[in-house]
């Protein structure tokens, strides 16, 4: 028996959420029935599995997702009869110590494996810098102790493997990178943006995504494209330090914050941008770069972490060195004045796309599951 642990199934807010979603639905596709263990508010009626209600998610509970307190709600269900247990974001096992066949986590991110052991290493990268520090080394100590239960972690990136490898001495052979996806749904419209050339950026935690250094770099951008606007989607706290920053820079007529947006419509937005720029100081790989490859918009991103994966130079985007604004915005003066390399990057980005389908995520997890031969 299959038991797959999720903190997001119905509701998707984050690339955690979109690989659940979509590994879920492949696996049913493929013929399988699960059972899934997921808050109340998460079950889908309309997905084929069984499902294991872990009751409402808290109100007080700080950490992504509430994974500390699912995690503890996980040990304390009726999970013992499982033969094989996966939780999709492998932190959520930190509380777990039933005896299961196989035990299987999913690593999606190495930034607190990554993140700098001082306080001061999060100036100017952080909005809270301090609280940053703190969270990233309690959450460090918890990944390296639950990390250690796992008879099998699934990476998301090259990077995060070797992360896993080189900070928490996760052995080689109990690490395996599972390509991810995004399904193959096509854009359902085209949203017309703002700006010659109109940037789209997206994404949470914007100092990590490198929004402040995009804004920078939009300031040498409009010396030569004074039309240029950049449109934000997402929310964090650090909204107001960029709001300032954009004020000091005087582009506050070239900045428009979008906040929150439902997925068809960031997917219209993609479509409708000249190009996505998401220059992150570390990505662990990047769902929403694949998202932008299905709607046809170029992509720009940071040259750290797992992204290359997916990102490789001038091939399926472009890649610029983290924190150099004068090199992103000559990477994007390059792109609103190069019609022909936008569309090569875009149908790189494609061919990237293609490798990267449900069906192979769902194959190379049952591979690992001991359900399938390795092809």
């Amino acid at each position: 028996m299959m038991l797959l642990v999720s903190q997001q199934v119905r509701n998707v807010r984050s690339g955690v959420g979109t690989y659940a979603r979509v590994l879920i639905e492949a696996l049913v596709e493929a013929g399988h029935r699960p059972t899934v263990a997921t808050w109340s508010d998460e079950i889908d009626s309309e997905l084929a599995v069984e499902w294991l209600d872990l009751g409402a998610p808290p109100r007080l509970d700080p950490t992504p997702g509430a994974f500390w307190t699912l995690g503890r709600r996980v040990q304390a269900a009726r999970s013992g009869g499982f033969s094989l247990v996966h939780f999709l974001d492998a932190r959520e096992a930190h509380a777990f110590s039933k005896p299961v066949r196989r035990l299987i986590g999913t690593v999606h991110d190495d930034y607190a494996a990554c993140a700098p052991r001082v306080p001061w290493g999060f100036w100017r990268r952080a909005s809270d810098p301090v609280r940053r520090w703190a969270y990233y080394a309690w959450l460090r100590r918890l990944e390296r102790r639950t990390y250690a239960k796992f008879d099998l972690l699934h990476t998301n990136a090259h990077a995060t493997s070797a992360s896993v490898h080189e900070i928490y001495g996760v052995a080689e052979d109990r690490t395996i990178v599972v390509p991810l996806a995004v399904t193959s749904r096509r854009t359902t419209g085209r949203a017309v943006l703002e700006g010659d050339p109109a940037i789209l950026f997206a994404g949470g935690n914007f100092y990590r995504k490198g929004l402040d250094v995009l804004v920078r770099a939009l300031a040498l951008v409009r010396t030569r494209r004074p039309n240029t606007v950049l449109h934000v989607v997402g929310r964090d706290g650090a909204q107001g330090k960029i709001e300032k920053l954009v004020c000091d820079l005087e582009l506050m007529g070239a900045v428009r914050f979008h906040g929150r947006v439902v997925p068809d419509t960031l997917s219209a937005m993609m479509a409708g941008a000249t190009m996505f720029c998401m220059p992150s100081r570390r990505e662990a790989l990047g769902l929403v770069y694949l998202e932008a490859a299905r709607a046809g918009a170029p992509v720009i991103a940071g040259d750290r972490g797992g992204v290359t994966d997916i990102v490789k130079d001038r091939h399926s985007g472009l890649l610029v060195p983290v924190e150099d604004a004068p090199a992103l915005a000559d990477a994007i003066l390059t792109l609103a004045e190069d019609g022909p390399l936008r569309e090569r990057l875009v149908e790189g980005a494609r061919r990237e796309l293609l490798a990267r389908t449900p069906e192979r995520l769902a194959r190379a997890t049952l591979q690992s599951y001991g359900l399938v031969e390795a092809s």
